[in-house]
């Protein structure tokens, strides 16, 4: 098949992606980058498309693929302390370079200051541990793991905006 005619095929079924894309990714932005994404290897891999195949389930599933292998390498890659903790605005509102020289300290020692009863729970949150592995780590319920954590950042919050 010609590349002008595969083109027009996934263009035909542009629609179709647009909306398996956000069914992925719950997000306009994101879904809009995830069908270019796929569009593109598709384009690359159009050699392997069968002609005669029903395009959309080969579509669906380089979509799905990609989006998988997204999520993977988004959970891989490293997150600095201030992507971390979600709910300090800080870091938002510093230069990277200025929050790290200058907060990064001053987190480290807040957190150290927090009673035992948030810190625990709140450090092993940032470790990655989920609120279930939390809860069944320190023999606490799982809604009160949740609002000593939520505490734990208000604290700092309120500290970090002090300082």
């Amino acid at each position: 098949m010609e590349k002008i005619q595969f083109s027009e095929l996934l263009l035909q079924n542009a629609t179709f992606l647009k909306t398996q894309a956000l069914k992925f990714t719950r997000n306009a932005q994101d879904a809009d980058d995830l069908q270019q994404e796929t569009l593109c290897k598709a384009l690359e891999y159009r050699d392997n498309y069968k002609n005669g195949i029903d395009l959309r389930p080969w579509l669906y599933v380089i979509m799905r693929n990609i989006f998988i292998n997204i999520y993977r390498r988004k959970k891989k890659s490293f997150q600095p302390l201030y992507t971390q903790i979600e709910n300090l605005q800080l870091a938002n509102r510093l230069d990277k370079s200025y929050y790290i020289d200058t907060y990064s300290g001053t987190i480290s020692s807040q957190i150290d200051k927090l009673p035992d009863k948030f810190k625990t729970p709140f450090l092993l949150h940032m470790e990655g541990y989920k609120y279930a592995e939390i809860a069944s780590l320190l023999d606490e319920p799982m809604g009160t793991i949740k609002s000593r954590i939520f505490f734990a950042r208000q604290l700092l919050q309120s500290v970090l905006e002090r300082s």
